[in-house]
């Protein structure tokens, strides 16, 4: 896979859909969800995360949500069901960057996201990825 094949602009996605996408190893993609997220932003970027999942080789998807402003009950049970959608096309999804505000937001809309890989920030969740691909990382003296 090339990047390419990976790089995903707003203009191919069509419409306002936040999101943008980059080949972190060969066998996964970083996906970064920006600004304000609503029901339909989310199918697009459902359909078009799936439709990539299906047509690479890749098992990790990191979802970046660290640039998201807000989101709804709603919202929180889509990215649940984009999570499941991952799952079953043999990908493993892994969410990072949740702010305090999210958080609050998804526990109050009930939503449980423990079957989930969830790191901090993006850094631990490329770490993760990184073991999870067979990569070792070391220190350059």
């Amino acid at each position: 896979m090339t990047t390419d094949d990976v790089a995903v602009s707003r203009k191919q996605i069509g419409g306002e859909v936040p999101m943008v996408v980059a080949e972190a190893t060969d066998d996964c993609i970083y996906t970064g969800l920006f600004g304000s997220l609503d029901s339909a932003r989310m199918a697009v970027v459902t359909e078009k995360l799936t439709a990539l999942c299906e047509s690479s080789r890749i098992s990790l998807v990191v979802i970046d949500l660290g640039n998201v402003d807000a989101i709804d009950s709603a919202v929180s049970a889509e990215l649940v069901r984009l999570a499941d959608v991952l799952v079953m096309v043999g990908v493993e999804p892994i969410f990072c960057g949740i702010k305090g505000v999210l958080a609050r937001t998804m526990v109050t809309a009930g939503i449980n996201m423990g079957k989930y890989t969830i790191q901090r920030d993006l850094k631990s969740a490329l770490k993760y990825s990184f073991k999870q691909s067979g990569y070792t990382l070391s220190k350059d003296d």
